[in-house]
C-alpha cells in the first residue's frame, strides 16, 4: 500500500470527522430543575452568600455529529444562560459581631456563554469536555474593603475546565446534561484582593430531533468599539435575505409580523442585512460605534419564518 494512499485516506478520515460535528442544535435550559450551588472565597476571609443556590435558564448551543442518536462527537458553541434570581449577594463577616461586614458585593443580571473544544461521546452518551464559561453581561456592586461602586463583569470567565456530561435521546427528545463545576477568578488591582467564585450542580437542557440544523448566530467576544466586526451566521434558508436584529437592552419578546416571527429581544433595532449563500451561511459586517464601549450587546438573526439563537457579547 503506497504512502500516498495512506496520507490521502488519513486526510479523508480527518475531514469526515471534522465535518461530522456540523449538526447544530439550540437547547432550552431546564430552569426549574437546574439548581446550582455557589460559594465564594477571598484572600481576606470567608464569604457568606445569599441565596446559597440559584437556577439557570436560557439556552445552550451545541453541535453533534448526527441529527439523532447515537452520537459520537460534539462540542459547545455558545449559550445565553442567566441566573434566577437575577441578584446574588455576598458579604465577608466582621470578626467583631456587632460591626458591619468587612466587605460586600452584589452581582446583578449576569448572563454567560459556554464553549468547549470537540469531545467524544461513548455508546451510553457520556462525555468529558473542556468547558469555558464567560460572562457577557452583568454588574458587581461592591462595598467595604472592596471599595465602593459598581462595575461591569462582562469578560470575566473560567479557565477551560474538564466537565462530565451526557447526551441521550428518548423518542424525539434529546437531553443534554452537564455536571457543572467551574470557578471564576476576580483580582482587584486596586486593593490586591482576589476572589474565586465556584458554581457547582447539574445543568440539563432539552431539544428535539426536529431542531437539527437550527439557524445559529455568533458574536465576536468582545466586539471592538469604532471597528467593523463580522457577525457570522449558519443554517439560514439558502439564497434568502437574512436580517440582524440588535439590542442594547437584552431579552424580551417582540413580534415581527412581516416575517412571521417573534424575536427574543427587547427593543430590537435592525443592525444588518445579508444574502445567505448556497449553504445558508454568511456574515453581517457591523460597524460598532465608539459610543458603545463598555456596553453589553445582544443579537438575533431572522428571515421569513425563522429565527436564530440570541447571542450576547460586550463592546470594548
Amino acid at each position: 500500500m503506497s504512502k500516498h494512499f495512506l496520507l490521502t485516506a488519513a486526510a479523508t478520515l480527518m475531514a469526515a470527522s471534522l465535518s461530522a460535528q456540523q449538526v447544530q442544535f439550540s437547547a432550552d435550559l431546564d430552569q426549574p430543575n437546574n439548581v446550582i450551588s455557589w460559594n465564594v472565597s477571598t484572600s481576606i476571609g470567608s464569604v457568606n452568600v445569599s441565596p446559597t443556590s440559584f437556577r439557570i435558564g436560557g439556552t445552550v448551543e451545541m453541535k453533534l455529529d448526527s441529527a439523532s442518536a447515537p452520537f459520537s462527537t460534539g462540542s459547545l458553541n455558545g449559550s445565553l444562560a442567566f441566573t434566577d434570581p437575577d441578584t446574588l449577594n455576598g458579604s465577608i463577616p466582621n470578626p467583631i459581631p456587632f460591626l458591619p461586614p468587612l466587605a460586600t458585593f452584589k452581582i446583578r443580571d449576569m448572563e454567560f456563554h459556554l464553549s468547549s473544544s470537540a469531545f467524544n461521546i461513548d455508546a451510553s452518551g457520556n462525555f468529558s469536555a473542556m468547558v469555558t464559561l464567560t460572562a457577557t453581561t452583568g454588574t458587581n456592586t461592591m462595598g467595604g474593603l472592596f471599595g465602593s461602586g459598581t462595575e461591569p463583569i462582562f469578560g470575566l470567565g473560567s479557565d477551560p475546565t474538564p466537565v462530565s456530561g451526557r447526551v441521550t435521546q428518548s423518542g424525539s427528545t434529546i437531553q443534554f446534561h452537564l455536571d457543572l463545576n467551574l470557578s471564576v477568578n476576580m483580582d482587584d488591582p486596586a486593593t490586591g484582593i482576589s476572589t474565586d467564585i465556584t458554581f457547582n450542580g447539574p445543568v440539563d437542557a432539552y431539544t428535539t430531533v426536529g431542531d437539527a440544523n437550527s439557524m445559529h448566530l455568533d458574536l465576536p467576544m468582545p466586539s471592538l468599539a469604532g471597528n467593523q466586526m463580522n457577525f457570522a451566521y449558519t443554517n439560514a434558508s439558502a439564497n434568502r435575505t437574512v436580517y440582524l436584529a440588535g439590542s442594547l437592552v437584552g431579552l424580551g419578546t417582540t413580534p415581527v409580523a412581516p416575517l412571521g416571527v417573534v424575536l427574543d429581544l427587547a427593543a430590537p433595532l435592525q443592525a444588518g442585512v445579508d444574502q445567505a449563500d448556497a449553504n445558508g451561511a454568511g456574515l453581517f459586517q457591523v460597524n460598532i460605534p465608539a459610543s458603545l464601549a463598555g456596553r453589553s450587546i445582544w443579537g438575533q438573526a431572522l428571515q421569513a419564518g425563522r429565527t436564530s439563537n440570541v447571542a450576547g457579547s460586550w463592546v470594548e
